[in-house]
């Protein structure tokens, strides 16, 4: 499983835990069952509770550059995509900030509306601008 497929697992998990009320161990068995791989295992929930235990941190971000919008009223794709993707460029200095916000348009695009993307986009650049480094 490459990271982009390892990614896209521990999004799912956000919005299960999210949006079902979930625990991480009943989102994790949702979303993708057993895992035998301890890479993809540390990756994915290293992302998942990296995400949980820095959320309010992470919101309150968003909520200061999303102009009009607050967490609680996006889509919880869009909103779990972007908890990812700050969490990733916040915390995680292996992963290059252009590669979190790329995942992350890819992420809206299919999951997301029409405009998702677009919104994603232009919040995390300016994230990114204001958080350069690690």
């Amino acid at each position: 499983m490459s990271r982009k497929i390892a990614r896209e697992q521990a999004f799912k998990i956000l919005v299960a835990i999210d949006v079902g009320n979930n625990t991480i161990e009943e989102a994790s068995e949702i979303v993708i069952g057993s895992l035998k791989d301890d890479n993809q295992n540390s990756f994915i929930f290293g992302a998942v509770n990296g995400v949980l235990d820095n959320l309010s941190n992470i919101d309150n971000i968003i909520n200061k550059y999303s102009q009009d919008w607050t967490v609680s009223r996006m889509a919880s794709t869009d909103r779990n995509i972007l908890r990812l993707a700050v969490y990733e460029i916040l915390h995680c200095p292996d992963i290059p900030v252009s590669v979190s916000i790329n995942e992350a348009i890819e992420m809206a695009k299919k999951y997301g509306d029409d405009k998702s993307y677009k919104f994603i986009n232009g919040l995390l650049g300016a994230i990114a601008k204001d958080y350069p480094s690690k």
